[in-house]
């Protein structure tokens, strides 16, 4: 065999063991390529569990404090409405059903509502909606709302002026109408010709809102939000034992280390 042929085996062969080092090398390299994708994957993933168990934890807390918020408001005014919270928690989830407004809203508005004491059962169903048809018509709070309605019901007849300032007029006759039922203490009647007249004028407006584009992502998402509490009072419980046995673990080491205080 000559030399060149020597030369060019020894290069092949050479050729041959590098390409195939190259392979090694990037086999290698893709597996530990894909061990890092499914690493990051699996460390986005536990972020975001933990991110979606944190975000349910805060949903239910915030149901959980709009209940509480009804209830020591129903306590305080030795239940004057004559509702509980549970009627007024299925009246703000119906309600959640047909508009825009979570239900949780709608609660904090029933909470604010109830201190109006005048206002009672008969009234505080179609008071409330009343409420949200404004808000959405006139592109104000809840809780301005509230205010301005629960004036109005709360003392018929000066709530005559007050709604007049804000562009809601009632007529001779309605106005007669409700000094005849004062007159006779039927507060109810008085309030429902109030509502009557503000169900002409605002009538609607929160359940057809409901019913644009804009309407059905918000329904959307106060559905997810539903889900997200459910979940949460799932977890509530199980955080709370695991938290106070952190506490107790803690307090008991603590108990057992002295730490020198210098002489």
């Amino acid at each position: 065999m000559g030399t060149n042929e020597h030369i060019i085996k020894a290069k092949t062969k050479g050729f041959n063991k590098a390409k195939k080092d190259i392979k090694g090398v990037n086999k290698s390299l893709v597996g530990m390529a894909k061990a890092a994708l499914t690493a990051g994957a699996a460390l986005y993933g536990a972020k975001k569990l933990l991110e979606g168990m944190k975000a349910a934890v805060r949903l239910a807390g915030e149901q959980e404090l709009s209940m509480k918020k009804l209830e020591t408001v129903l306590k305080s005014t030795k239940h004057a409405a004559g509702l509980t919270s549970k009627e007024l928690s299925s009246m703000a989830s119906a309600l959640q059903q047909v508009t825009r407004f979570g239900d949780e809203a709608i609660m904090e508005a029933q909470s604010l509502m109830l201190t109006f004491t005048k206002i009672g059962k008969q009234v505080m169903p179609d008071a409330i909606e009343t409420v949200l048809n404004m808000s959405e018509a006139m592109g104000t709070s809840l809780k301005d709302q509230v205010i301005q309605v629960g004036k109005a019901l709360n003392d018929p007849i000066l709530g005559i002026s007050a709604l007049s300032r804000v562009g809601v007029q009632l007529s001779e006759d309605q106005k007669e109408l409700i000094n005849s039922f004062m007159e006779i203490n039927d507060v109810a009647s008085a309030q429902q010709v109030i509502l009557g007249e503000l169900e002409t004028q605002f009538g609607g407006m929160a359940r057809g809102a409901a019913e644009t584009f804009t309407g059905q992502v918000d329904q959307m998402h106060n559905a997810l939000g539903d889900m997200g509490e459910e979940i949460g009072k799932h977890l509530i419980p199980m955080l709370t034992t695991f938290a106070n046995r952190i506490k107790e673990i803690a307090e008991m080491v603590g108990a057992y280390i002295e730490i020198p205080m210098s002489e």
